[in-house]
């Protein structure tokens, strides 16, 4: 390209880079002709060995992982190698074989079919699981092909510019050459976005086929707030954005140095500001951005692409890792979330017609009681001494709640009898994502602790819109009056009753969202770690009193669109905030 050139594309990750392109290559693994294959037995020997060839380039990757990166970075490998010996997988391959497709073919579909109905759960980070099958698959296709995957090495800062990025590459990169990511194909829920956010990188995805016709060294600008990516730039735009990096940058710096401050309104009201984690690493993370603990541990990747359960001992050793990383900050821990959508078959997890409304969640408890119990046990263990909460997810009825609660109660006393001097600080609550949790809040509150509202479930049930839908994802927005609605009862009737109420979904770390969080009294926001920094500035520069009447005002909005405007407009102008209530908008 020689001359500016603007790209647009879907922000992944916040922030600004600037740069010289690294074209990411990919190995050509187009399949041959289509041909018959007359024989099954020798084709399933073929992908056999295929197969043998990628689990032990999977091994060696997974320990150069740990040795880099960590055990919980490197346990995606450990998936990679159950994945290639599932047995729907396996199953789905030798179909085709009988069929008479050739073993590329067979294998190449079945891989397909297969992270096909991964992309269709409605978790977003299980969904995202579908990159990690194609990943596996591409491995085993290009030992099928005879062609060795592309090696790549980025020797100096970079802006990678790829297709998409497999779980593998982006885990094994050198992540302090990378300055930003920018992909032609994914989605905000990709491991490349997840990554991004975590180490604070910018990224922009979905930027479509024409960026592919970027060279290696040409100058780029990202700015993945406003989702652009500039390619050769002329002086000018070069001048405005080293100027405004320049101001980002300073910006960033002090507000990581403040990071470690508590978040206090201008009012004078303190607010959490907690992380949302997945591992020990990202606890250590969480830190690192002044967190002041964790408003939620995810704990079903423990539990995924296994063949048995977990014994005790592995639980105890994982949760205590966590902990530790953690260094006295309090923990809040989602209970097992799977069922249903998330295949895991010694869990005896069947098909089901409609698996987003299935036997999922807390629903399980009442055939399977004793997984929930042994999951307390090992938490109340590992958590001894420390400040554990335990929440469970999914909670649509009452009588989900008081069995969850009966058995949380008899495994402390378990505990207590086989160990007279243990002590925790226990509290126990649970998630409201469900709308009927939402309307029935007041039945609920005498039961537990505290809530922690999940916006994602919590949008997408409300609005029966899902969310992995590219056709209508745009309009699944927690920005919908209707969700804001349910956000603003659950707070209210948490207080109503003596409890603090937490959120955890993406919606706690939309800058925009802040203000009218705030005017609904939110007492806890539990983000990705690298948000915390910008939102803890965010809430010193608002003063409760102020936000209430946000809130009153956006709640008197009809639509999404007005809804999300109206709150960017309030943070454009947060500097000397006044609200006007004639226009609903705060003034300097």
């Amino acid at each position: 390209m020689t001359k500016s050139t603007i790209f647009k594309g879907i922000s992944a990750a916040p922030g600004l880079a600037s740069g010289l392109a690294f074209l990411w290559q990919e190995t050509d693994l187009k399949l041959p002709e289509p041909y018959v294959c007359s024989d099954p037995e020798a084709a399933w020997q073929k992908i056999h060995a295929a197969i043998d060839q990628a689990k032990q380039e999977i091994g060696q990757i997974r320990l150069k992982a740990e040795s880099r990166l960590g055990k919980s970075e490197a346990a995606i490998f450990d998936a990679h190698l159950m994945m290639v010996e599932d047995v729907s997988l396996l199953e789905m391959v030798t179909e085709a074989l009988k069929a008479g497709a050739n073993p590329e073919a067979a294998w190449n579909n079945s891989i397909e079919a297969f992270a096909g109905m991964l992309e269709k759960l409605s978790d977003p980070l299980l969904s995202a699981r579908a990159a990690d099958v194609r990943d596996v698959g591409g491995r085993v296709l290009a030992h099928l092909l005879g062609r060795p995957l592309v090696e790549n090495t980025i020797e100096s800062p970079s802006i990678v510019i790829a297709r998409d990025l497999t779980p593998s590459q982006t885990t094994l990169m050198d992540h302090s050459k990378v300055l930003a990511f920018c992909t032609s194909e994914g989605g905000p829920t990709s491991h490349t976005a997840i990554l991004s956010k975590a180490l604070g990188i910018p990224a922009i995805v979905a930027m479509g086929e024409a960026i592919l016709g970027i060279s290696n060294g040409d100058l780029l600008l990202v700015n993945s707030e406003n989702g652009t990516l500039t390619c050769r730039p002329s002086e000018a735009q070069m001048l405005e954005f080293n100027r405004r990096q320049a101001q980002k940058s300073a910006q960033a710096s002090s507000d990581l140095e403040m990071a470690f401050q508590p978040a206090i309104t201008r009012d004078g009201f303190r607010v959490e500001v907690v992380a949302n984690i997945g591992s020990a690493e990202d606890a250590s993370l969480a830190v690192r951005y002044g967190a002041e603990g964790v408003g939620l541990f995810r704990t079903e990747f423990l539990y995924l692409n296994r063949s048995s359960m977990l014994v005790l001992n592995q639980q105890v050793e994982n949760y205590s890792q966590v902990i530790k990383a953690l260094q006295g900050l309090p923990l809040v821990v989602r209970t097992l979330d799977i069922g249903g959508d998330k295949q895991v078959d010694y869990l005896g997890i069947r098909k089901e017609g409609n698996p987003f409304l299935g036997w999922r969640g807390i629903r399980m408890v009442f055939e399977r009681p004793e997984i929930l119990a042994e999951q307390f046990r090992a938490l109340l263990l590992a958590g001894r001494g420390t400040d554990l909460r335990i929440m469970i997810p999914m909670v649509a009825r009452k009588e989900e709640v008081v069995r969850a609660r009966l058995i949380l109660d008899e495994t402390l006393q378990t505990v207590r009898d086989e160990h007279p001097s243990y002590q925790v600080r226990l509290q126990f609550g649970i998630m409201i994502e469900v709308p009927s949790a939402a309307l029935i809040a007041e039945h609920l509150a005498p039961l537990v602790d505290f809530f922690s509202i999940g916006t994602n479930d919590l949008t997408q049930y409300t609005l029966a819109m899902d969310r992995m839908n590219a056709r209508i994802a745009p309009f699944a927005t927690p920005f919908h009056p209707a969700v804001l609605r349910l956000i603003e009862r659950t707070i209210t009737v948490g207080h109503e009753y003596g409890k603090w109420v937490g959120m955890c979904g993406e919606f706690a770390g939309e800058p925009a969202a802040i203000p009218f969080l705030l005017g609904l009294e939110l007492d806890e926001f539990s983000i990705s770690p690298a948000s915390i920094p910008l939102a803890k500035r965010i809430i010193r520069q608002l003063s409760r009193k102020d936000c209430r009447e946000i809130a009153r005002f956006a709640l008197g909005l009809a639509e999404a669109g007005e809804v999300e405007a109206y709150l960017k407009s309030i943070l454009s102008g947060m500097s000397g905030l006044k609200f006007d209530s004639s226009i609903g908008l705060v003034k300097n």
